[in-house]
């Protein structure tokens, strides 16, 4: 005798069930079961997932319902028996969640009844949990005999009480009652994780959590012969799990969306609509003329799309993208999508595949068996339009965002399990609570035993879901309504809302999903091309000095290109044409360097290796890259032309090659591609190096039609900043928070690059910085630190009413709060009012407090004239020094127009003479020492322990590396300070140099950073 287990809570029950969905679902298969429901509370957020597992395996029957919280009554368990049913379950999910804040449900019993009772649930079955104050009349009445009392033995020592119960209200209604473990965990042993969150959903220690504790570890997915030897007196209990099971129909394989087509004009339909854009669109692309082989591309495109019925989403986009460039709103397509021409044609993508010789079935293949994924970027200012569009054009209950599952880290994880076990954690941070772990615990009863305890649990939770965000840009849109397909809910942004899945389930279901992403650099390059009045197609190609700056490795601020990392091997590689370009976007990656791919390319590209290829065939794919396969698309043509493949089974070699880890064997795919490689004449040797290269691509790469796409950017905001040194750097800073690099980076580059900064004035700044010039930036109060784009609009209207005529005037006038005032007056600017900067400062105050009790009596002192507080004499202030004037225009503003900070250091603290500039000039293996401002620190995953950092100083930058020994030895002083002095060897490759770090000083012999004169945090990736 079998059983189906019909109400099982995964962990997508917040903070409640202790297991993951396929956890559950793959137990019910090990232990034998007919079926199994995934029924978490107020939503179907794990069915995806469990889902994913069930249908690999025909001998289970995956059902499909939730859990319903009900204010004034019992949890109600529904259980879709059709697709029908399935939808009504997400609509009134959706409408539970509506108006009520993230997180949180409000469903009435009555409304609970009237959306699914009556002529509703003929395809439904309910099983309420029971007390005292269940409704069960009312239920019956509703729902007559798809009610079903749920019959659990806990095993608490209330089962009799309970059971006897259930049976009574059983035969009062006759509702037959059904067997359910209730289950809230895969297996017993995650009892102790279930406590725990149970713990934290409480916000109380286990000692204090009480009755809120299961008694017991009985709630597991329990075997069928436990299941009979529980229900032995209980005749029909688990035959009825079964009949229920079987009675269930639905499968979310049924779920399909239609795309909204009502835009489609009259006399088409969505393949002959995108086949009419596409010829109609060919001429724009190939003024002159279409060769054969984009025709041939373009036809066999078509085929594809119309065979797998995408037309709809093409359009989608299409439209999307015809939007915004009607908008004026900067946008561009990337990723796989840029493999098809069909996306090119259309203006979707800006990469012509057929030029760069790129794989289209890296995008779409039959084999592939999931939709496209097209992916775009608009100006991150501007998107917002973009996302109001596809609202009001679809409408709300169309369109939703697709969510993002934000989960447990581990640190985080470990933070809230010591909660739970009670260790006094305070409000130290996860990071804190980790290290100091030893001493916050010394007084708990054997803190060893505990940690072990806490890391065995925090290792459980590592993964599980906190909560739902919303997914960077995915949109859903559907013909129907999408509360049909998947329950929507408020997201916590304003005027967002959201489905209860991420990408991830959209793809197991086969469900589309619309990228509407955003990207800083498109606003930068926007402002950047308005200030200098070009059009990004009127960019040059291949300008001579961009690829000269490019090879210097002057890129601060470059999209893509800017990091240390990737300076470092532009002075290495030497870009000298675009597709070195796409190379040097994708060789920085984690893939190539796992891969062992870097050091060979390098080699062949400076003639210290020599090229050679097995056969033609070889030649034609990797002789780009010099033999060395850097894109996933040349693995997929050697197994297309050398093993055999056909291209969409060299799309799902590519997706095995992504699951790979280095401790994992290779899979059956890859197996064929080394048979193929052997049967059609490569030699072992070869078959085993494209293998040893190519399991980097486990690990994060990109594929070669996206970094021929950033590559695009990269060189145009390379020319830029080549040739409009101070319009690029003015639209970089109004473009901000994006980048790699501060502010102050930024405009002391510029100012290297022969820029002339102004700084800001209260006279004649704006919110953005504006050019004030040739080659000329003026500062705007988007720099001025705790000021908001509120309070200068407010300034900027009054002084458009009328100039302000002083400093009184100023301070009445412009509404700044006190702090920002008293920092604007140190930093010297209110000169303009012919005030000294400390003089300044008690004019300020003197003034605040006058206008404090003008307003306080609701008189005027001084009407219109301009009251001038008695200057303090000359005596009393003492001027300040450069560095003094560094420290306060840094207060303000984040940077300073007076200098550099080691400009000024240089001639108040004994510091090295070398700068970045001996640096460059020195010779390889040769010693120096010098002192610079620490900017970024990384130690990326790869590197095994190695830490990088960038220093600046007057005339540039200094890359650093530090070993992991020396990285131990100096860690205090180089995570606590942000100017330091350092000694080490000089290291030269082509344009690259670098110091290997031996001994690191503090400039300031400080604690931390926090006491330094000027503490500047440096950017900080540690992995």
């Amino acid at each position: 005798m079998s059983y189906a287990e019909l109400r099982a809570k995964s962990n997508f029950s917040f903070l409640t069930g202790a297991s993951h969905p396929e956890e559950l679902v793959q137990q019910a298969i090990t232990q034998g079961l007919k079926g199994i429901a995934v029924t978490d509370m107020d939503g179907v957020y794990g069915m995806p997932r469990g889902y994913k597992i069930a249908k690999d395996s025909p001998g289970i029957k995956y059902l499909v319902g939730a859990e319903f919280v009900c204010v004034d009554h019992d949890n109600i368990t529904v259980l879709a028996q059709t697709r029908a049913a399935y939808g009504k379950i997400c609509q009134l999910l959706t409408q539970a969640k509506q108006g009520c804040e993230k997180g949180k449900t409000h469903l009435e019993f009555s409304k609970f009844t009237e959306a699914l009772g009556g002529a509703n649930s003929k395809e439904l079955f309910i099983l309420p949990r029971i007390s005292k104050t269940s409704r069960v009349a009312e239920l019956k009445e509703a729902f007559n005999d798809k009610l079903y009392l749920p019959l659990t033995v806990y095993l608490d020592g209330n089962d009799k009480k309970r059971v006897a119960e259930i049976l009574e209200l059983s035969q009062k209604y006759s509702a037959p009652y059904v067997a359910t473990n209730d289950v809230e965990y895969h297996v017993k042993e995650r009892k102790v994780l279930q406590d725990v969150l149970v713990s934290i959903r409480e916000g109380k220690s286990l000692q204090e959590v009480g009755f809120k504790l299961q008694p017991n570890a009985e709630r597991y997915i329990k075997s069928p012969e436990q299941m009979q030897a529980l229900y032995k007196d209980f005749p029909g209990a688990l035959e009825r799990t079964l009949e229920i099971a079987d009675a269930c129909s639905f499968c979310p394989s049924e779920l399909r969306y239609r795309y909204p087509s009502e835009w489609i004009p009259e006399g088409y339909d969505a393949q002959g609509y995108l086949e009419h854009l596409v010829w109609n669109c060919v001429p724009d692309r190939y003024p002159n003329g279409m060769s054969e082989k984009v025709r041939a591309q373009l036809m066999h495109e078509l085929q594809l799309i119309k065979e797998l019925k995408f037309a709809d989403y093409f359009l989608t986009i299409y439209d999307i993208v015809e939007f915004a460039k009607k908008r004026d709103i900067l946008c561009q397509g990337r990723g796989s999508a840029a493999n098809s021409t069909v996306c090119f044609v259309i203006g979707i993508t800006a990469i012509d595949p057929i030029q760069m010789d790129l794989l289209f079935e890296r995008f779409i293949s039959v084999e592939r068996g999931e939709p496209p994924d097209i992916d775009i970027d608009f100006e991150h200012e501007r998107r917002e339009e973009v996302l109001q569009y596809i609202y009001e054009k679809y409408g709300r209950h169309r369109a939703a965002m697709v969510s993002a599952v934000v989960t447990y880290r581990r640190r985080s994880a470990f933070r809230e399990v010591c909660k739970a076990f009670g260790v006094p954690v305070g409000t130290l941070s996860a990071k804190k609570v980790e290290r100091d772990f030893d001493e916050i615990s010394k007084d708990l009863p054997e803190p060893e035993k505990l940690r072990e305890q806490i890391d065995r649990v925090a290792d459980e939770i590592h993964g599980f879901p906190r909560h739902l965000s919303i997914h960077s840009g995915g949109f859903t849109l559907s013909a129907d309504p999408i509360t049909d397909i998947v329950p929507v809910e408020p997201a916590r942004m304003d005027g967002r809302t959201i489905i209860q899945w991420d990408k991830y389930d959209l793809d197991t279901l086969g469900l589309i999903k619309v990228d509407v992403l955003s990207l800083g650099m498109l606003s930068c390059l926007q402002k950047a091309l308005k200030l200098t009045g070009k059009k990004l197609y009127e960019i040059p190609q291949d300008d001579k000095a961009t690829y000269e700056m490019i090879q210097n490795r002057d890129t601060v601020g470059v999209f893509q290109i800017e990091s240390r990392a990737q300076m470092s091997m532009l002075g290495r590689l030497k870009p000298a044409n675009f597709y070195d370009l796409v190379i040097e976007v994708a060789i920085v990656r984690p893939g190539p360097i796992v891969g062992n791919m870097i050091h060979p390319y390098l080699k062949r590209r400076r003639g210290l290796e020599q090229i050679t290829y097995p056969n033609e065939v070889v030649k034609r794919v990797l002789g780009k890259t010099l033999g060395v396969p850097l894109f996933q698309e040349q693995i997929m043509r050697l197994a297309i032309e050398l093993a055999d493949f056909t291209p969409g089974e060299a799309d799902v070699l590519r997706k095995s090659i992504n699951a790979w880890r280095s401790s994992a064997p290779i899979g059956v795919m890859a197996e064929r591609l080394k048979r193929g490689l052997l049967n059609n004449g490569m030699t072992e040797e070869f078959a085993k190096q494209i293998f040893e290269q190519i399991q980097g691509f486990s690990h994060y790469g990109f594929p070669e039609s996206h970094s021929a796409s950033f590559a695009l950017l990269a060189y145009a905001s390379s020319y830029l900043k080549r040739h409009h040194p101070a319009e690029f750097a003015c639209s970089l800073v109004n473009s901000q928070p994006m980048g790699f690099y501060r502010n102050d980076t930024i405009l002391y580059d510029a100012m290297r690059n022969g820029v002339r900064v102004l700084p800001v004035s209260v006279v004649h700044s704006e919110w953005d910085c504006v050019m004030a010039g040739p080659s000329t930036i003026r500062l705007g109060f988007r720099l001025v630190s705790g000021l908001s784009k509120k309070e200068v609009n407010l300034l900027m209207e009054e002084r458009k009413l009328a100039r302000f005529r002083g400093l009184g005037d100023f301070v009445r006038r412009s509404k700044i709060k006190k702090d920002v005032m008293h920092r604007i007056a140190l930093a010297g600017r209110f000169e303009e009012f012919h005030w000294e900067t400390r003089e300044a400062l008690w004019a300020l105050l003197e003034y605040q407090n006058l206008f404090k009790k003008e307003e306080e009596s609701q008189l005027s002192f001084f009407n219109d004239m301009e009251y001038i507080p008695t200057p303090v004499t000359q005596s009393s202030f003492a001027d300040m020094d450069s560095f003094e004037k560094i420290q306060n225009d840094y207060g303000a503003f984040s940077v300073s127009t007076h200098g550099h900070p080691m400009q000024e250091l240089r001639r108040s603290v004994n510091l090295p003479k070398a700068t970045s500039r001996t640096l460059l000039g020195s010779k390889s293996k040769s010693r120096i020492r010098v002192a610079g401002l620490v900017l970024i620190r990384q130690k990326p995953p790869t590197a095994k322990g190695v830490c990088f950092a960038t220093l600046e100083d007057e005339f540039g930058f200094m890359d650093i590396i530090l070993w992991k020994k020396n990285f131990d030895k100096y860690k205090e002083v180089f995570l606590n300070h942000c100017f330091i002095i350092v000694s080490g060897e000089v290291q030269k490759d082509e344009n690259t140099v670098s110091l290997l770090v031996d001994k690191v000083e503090p400039v300031w012999q400080t604690a931390n950073l926090d006491q330094t004169p000027l503490p500047l945090e440096p950017h900080q990736y540690f992995y």
